[in-house]
């Protein structure tokens, strides 16, 4: 799935993004407020995200950004990046 560099993702298509880019792999069905962290987002799966958004949103991510509430759901991760790129 391609995910448009300007505009910010919906929560669908992070869920879509993820699997595409092998950070995590979501059911198609996946909630876009299921929890991420329980279904496998780990230390090196959120390194993996961080440089994913990076690469893709031409955004920088601090320490500050990545706390279990903003990673916590599609819906969350969506508003840090609709942040970040505003």
């Amino acid at each position: 799935m391609e995910v448009s560099k300007k505009n910010s993702p919906t929560p669908t298509e992070i869920i879509d993004w993820l699997n595409d880019e092998g950070v995590l792999e979501l059911d198609w069905d996946f909630p876009e407020e299921g929890n991420l962290f329980e279904a496998g987002l780990d230390s090196m799966a959120v390194m993996q995200l961080v440089v994913a958004v990076e690469d893709r949103f031409g955004i920088e991510l601090g320490p500050e950004d990545l706390t279990k509430a903003n990673l916590a759901t599609p819906t969350t991760v969506a508003a840090l990046i609709a942040l970040r790129t505003s």
